[in-house]
């Protein structure tokens, strides 16, 4: 292993200016770091989704997919380097009062982060990474666990991380059943990976935004958040087998 093979300078670039944005909604003040920790991973996902979705785009070799991939990883890489850098601020709590500015600072530079990213690796730019319906099935569906949990459940209103990832899950899931009738044609597979890999991307970056904005809904009602790796693990390793069994299918 040589230091270039673990280097990217635009997955370094994305991950630090991202959760710098992120700490910019507290104002960086290290009582509340436990915000950039939580946030790590789920910015390490996006910028591996989003190297991932560009590249099956654009990548008409399949045996280019592993180093491509291998360099998509990296960001789950940094982003876990920082989550382990700040793991003892997870002990903090995530504190509602914030300003309204600070929010939207925050807000905003992710956002600017993630144009970045998907104009820098696509020639198609942001039209790629925009799939209205997966938008819509994804909303739909968490008003009514919102309107389910508000009739049965009066803790409704936390836990709300946990559910944006599951939801994340059902849409991959979903993208994965209906991409399977179609290995035999595999210029057909396009829409369905898409639902799949979209609807993880959608999941993360609400994840995100949702702790900017409304932490204590995102928690439990004790206040516990689990991102870790005990959460995005699965969903890369699930993603690389996708590529994996897609890269056989192609040759």
């Amino acid at each position: 292993m040589t230091p270039e093979s673990v280097t990217d300078l635009k997955s370094l670039v994305f991950v630090v200016g991202s959760l710098l944005s992120v700490a910019a909604a507290v104002r960086f003040r290290p009582s509340e770091c436990r915000l950039v920790a939580e946030a790590a991973l789920p910015v390490g996902l996006i910028g591996f989704l989003i190297g991932v979705i560009s590249m099956l785009a654009a990548e008409s070799n399949p045996s280019q997919i592993a180093p491509a991939v291998a360099i998509a990883i990296l960001t789950l890489v940094y982003a876990g380097i920082v989550r382990l850098l700040f793991v003892d601020s997870l002990k903090q709590d995530l504190l509602e009062a914030r300003s309204l500015l600070g929010k939207a600072a925050g807000t905003g530079g992710l956002v600017i982060m993630m144009i970045w990213a998907m104009t820098s690796v696509s020639p198609d730019g942001l039209t790629m990474f925009w799939y209205p319906q997966v938008a819509m099935v994804m909303v739909g569906i968490a008003l009514l666990v919102f309107l389910i949990g508000r009739l049965v459940d009066a803790g409704y209103a936390t836990g709300w991380a946990k559910k944006i990832v599951g939801l994340g899950w059902l849409g991959f899931s979903l993208g994965i059943v209906a991409a399977l009738p179609q290995l035999s044609t595999p210029t057909a597979l396009g829409t369905a990976l898409a639902f799949s890999f979209l609807s993880l991307l959608y999941s993360a970056v609400a994840v995100i935004v949702g702790l900017i904005w409304i932490p204590q809904a995102m928690t439990s009602e004790k206040g516990a958040l689990s991102l870790g790796l005990s959460a995005m693990m699965p969903i890369a390793v699930a993603v690389l087998a996708v590529l994996v069994g897609l890269t056989l299918s192609l040759q």
